[in-house]
C-alpha cells in the first residue's frame, strides 16, 4: 500500500503539516511507513494536484511558514472508497536471497550458507530493534486510570505485523541453511548438469540445419515457372 491513505486518514482526523505527518506515520504505523521528507513532498504534491487535498493559512516558523494541508470533500471520497475495499493478500516476498540459493549451484554452497548466516544475523538484530520499539509503546493512560490509549494499542499491533514477519523470516533462513547443508552433504543430480546431458550435440544440430536447407531447396526446383 502506498503512503496516500495514510496520509489522507491523518488528513481527515486533523490539518497536518508535511513534517507532523512524517512522525505520525512513523509513530502509528512503524518504521516499515517511514519516509523522507523528498518522498513526503511529491506524495503530498500529487495528492494536492489529484483535489484530495489542500492547503490552510500556513503557520509561521521563525522566519519561514509551514505548509499546512487538510483533506478535501474528494479526499474523504476516496479515503472511504479505499477502507470499504477488501483488503488485500501481502503479496509474495522476492527475497533476492531466494534467488541467489536457487542459482548457487554445487561449486557455491558454501558461500550460499555465509549469505543465509549474514541475513540471519541481520534479520535477528532487526527483530530485536522493534521488539525494543514495540515493548517502549505504552498503552496505559495514567497509573490510576484503567483506561488504555487506543492509538498506542494500535501501534503495537502495526509493530507486530513486522514482527511476526521477521520471525517468518527466520524460520525460513533456518530451514533454507539445514537444505543447503543437506545438499553438501547428498549426491544429488543439478539441473545444469541434466540440461547439459539432455542437449542435442552439435552434430545433430548440423544435421538439422542441413536437412532443412534441402527441404528448401527440394521446393525451390519443383516450383513452376
Amino acid at each position: 500500500m502506498s503512503a496516500k491513505h495514510a496520509l489522507l486518514g491523518f488528513l481527515i482526523q486533523r490539518s497536518s503539516y508535511p513534517y507532523e505527518l512524517e512522525h505520525r506515520l512513523l509513530q502509528r504505523l512503524g518504521p516499515a511507513y517511514a519516509v523522507n521528507s523528498g518522498q513526503l513532498s511529491q506524495t503530498l504534491k500529487r495528492m494536492e494536484e489529484d483535489g484530495l487535498i489542500e492547503r490552510v493559512d500556513p503557520v509561521a516558523q521563525g522566519p519561514k511558514e509551514r505548509h499546512v494541508f487538510k483533506a478535501t470533500a474528494s479526499g474523504a471520497e476516496e479515503f472511504e472508497r479505499w477502507f470499504a475495499e477488501e483488503a488485500k493478500v501481502t503479496p509474495l516476498s522476492r527475497r533476492a536471497l531466494t534467488v541467489k540459493l536457487a542459482l548457487a549451484g554445487p561449486a557455491r554452497l558454501t558461500d550460499a550458507l555465509e549469505q543465509i548466516a549474514t541475513y540471519q544475523l541481520r534479520c535477528a538484530g532487526r527483530l530485536t530493534e522493534l521488539s525494543r520499539l514495540h515493548d517502549s509503546v505504552d498503552e496505559s493512560v495514567a497509573a490510576a486510570d484503567p483506561r488504555v490509549r487506543a492509538d498506542h494499542v494500535l501501534a503495537r499491533l502495526a509493530l507486530s505485523a513486522d514482527i511476526y514477519s521477521l520471525e517468518a523470516e527466520l524460520r525460513w533462513a533456518g530451514h533454507a541453511r539445514e537444505m543447503i547443508s543437506m545438499l553438501q552433504g547428498r549426491d544429488a543430480i543439478w539441473s545444469s548438469e541434466s540440461e547439459r546431458s539432455d542437449a542435442p550435440s552439435k552434430d545433430a544440430h548440423e544435421d538439422a540445419r542441413e536437412q532443412l536447407f534441402g527441404q528448401m531447396a527440394d521446393g525451390r526446383e519443383d516450383r513452376p515457372r
